[in-house]
């Protein structure tokens, strides 16, 4: 997750600069300063920059998820490879987990036709954004 410093500047955060929240807790983010070092601030001090990144929760659609899976090697079982008709052909699905599989960033989607399908998750929101 990536915050934005809201307050004014001081002499190791910038106002306005986006920030990586490496831990949280109820009231404060840690978070690596202008220098490089892990400092603890309050929450309100920031606010949380939306991220485009694909999440556990996200839903996605059948159609997105089945023409992705056709246009290259973006289906995983076993092994990457193109698939002819991904299993996931009907009805939205949800994004369960997130993993690193055989070296590539992907998503297990809901749903019990998948069978611990894994889609790759570089470049897909591009790919649906352009196929729209």
């Amino acid at each position: 997750m990536k915050v934005r410093y809201i307050i004014n500047t001081i002499g190791w955060l910038t106002k306005g600069r986006k920030y990586k929240v490496i831990n949280s807790s109820e009231h404060y983010y840690v978070i690596l300063d202008d220098e490089g070092y892990e400092v603890t601030k309050y929450k309100e001090h920031f606010e949380v920059v939306e991220t485009k990144q694909l999440k556990v929760g996200d839903v996605l659609t059948a159609k997105d998820l089945n023409e992705w899976c056709e246009a290259g090697e973006n289906f995983f079982l076993s092994e990457w490879k193109v698939s002819e008709g991904c299993p996931i052909t009907v009805g939205n699905r949800t994004i369960e987990e997130v993993a690193i599989k055989d070296g590539h960033k992907a998503f297990l989607v809901s749903g019990s036709r998948t069978f611990d399908v894994w889609i790759r998750a570089k470049g897909f929101r591009k790919f649906c954004k352009t196929n729209k």
